[in-house]
């Protein structure tokens, strides 16, 4: 019986592999595309997306990006993150016509990662003092998830990365905030956070744990602020029918108050969200994973398409529950 087990498995993870087989056209960058619909960004395979509007008034968005998997790194389908590498980024004027960049980061330029690569999960961007900077969760040399930083003159990168992870972090999914004040904060792991130093580059304080009215949270957390209000909005992608949930808070450390669900749960995919004001609207950024490119290769749930529907609030500043678009890209 277990030699049977072994049997179908190692047979489920080659029509995996085969399914899933490199989807990456031959692309010279920067590439120019439209967004006619859902997911937006066909052309690769990525995920985590982390919209911002930087000073130039074009939003730009930092994403992860999924490749097919290796059968030496995977003895479950999930361990196709295991080889996530190669952020890319995207901007647009209008939300229609985009440019993506190209790779501005790959973790063979990470000289404090592990050494086989891989594992280059969910980055934030951010814009202070004329430098962009990436922070972006992985592997050390001893196998344990930190956080590192790089930095660049431009929006478009090549980000150059540290020569070590900042000190007092761990876990994944980095964001950062940068508050009204011109204060800098980090989120990271599990509901932690902290004050970033002037540079940006150090933690200015012991990381805290935030009170979110929910202790249901697992992972991707991000911040914005809406009328004055701090909006921590997170993903538990154990939920059976929602992932995207919020609370509301007088202070970027809260504590907050649960508001509930703003998000289903994507097709194929967990939901890993930004939210960002463009040009008078608010949209909601997330991936799925069910997308079946041109070339008839599947998602399988692990190789993700970036997605984008509009956001909108109550007048009591509650968030209405996103309308997910597939065959046109807005709901308006």
């Amino acid at each position: 019986m277990v030699e049977i087990r072994r049997y179908f498995f190692s047979f489920f993870i080659l029509v995996f592999i085969i399914s899933c087989k490199s989807d990456q056209k031959e692309i010279t960058y920067p590439y120019s595309f439209k967004a006619e619909t859902n997911p937006w960004v066909k052309h690769i395979r990525t995920a985590d997306p982390d919209a911002h509007v930087w000073k130039d008034g074009k939003v730009w968005v930092y994403t992860s990006q999924d490749h097919y998997p290796d059968s030496t790194r995977m003895t479950k389908p999930w361990h196709v993150y295991n080889r996530m590498d190669g952020y890319h980024v995207f901007s647009s004027e209008n939300m229609i016509d985009w440019i993506d960049h190209g790779e501005i980061l790959h973790s063979k330029n990470v000289s404090w990662g592990l050494s086989e690569g891989g594992y280059m999960w969910a980055p934030g961007a951010a814009y202070k003092n004329g430098t962009y900077y990436l922070y972006f969760p992985h592997l050390d040399k001893s196998k344990k998830f930190k956080i590192g930083v790089a930095t660049s003159n431009y929006p478009q990168g090549p980000f150059i990365a540290e020569p070590n992870y900042i000190n007092g972090t761990s876990g994944i999914d980095p964001m950062c905030f940068i508050d009204d004040d011109g204060q800098a904060y980090l989120y990271f792991g599990r509901m932690m956070v902290a004050k970033l130093s002037d540079n940006m580059l150090t933690l200015a304080e012991e990381p805290r744990r935030i009170n979110t009215g929910n202790e249901r949270i697992m992972e991707g957390a991000f911040m914005h602020k809406h009328n004055g209000k701090y909006y921590y909005s997170y993903t538990n992608h154990k939920e059976e029918v929602n992932h995207g949930f919020y609370s509301i808070g007088d202070n970027p450390y809260g504590p907050f108050d649960y508001k509930g669900a703003m998000k289903v749960k994507p097709p194929g995919a967990q939901d890993h969200h930004s939210i960002v004001k463009f040009k008078g609207d608010w949209y909601y950024f997330y991936h799925l994973g069910d997308f079946v490119n041109d070339k008839g290769e599947m998602g399988n749930g692990h190789l993700r398409n970036v997605c984008v529907d509009y956001l909108y609030y109550n007048d009591d500043g509650t968030i209405k529950m996103v309308e997910e678009t597939k065959n046109k890209l807005f709901n308006k």
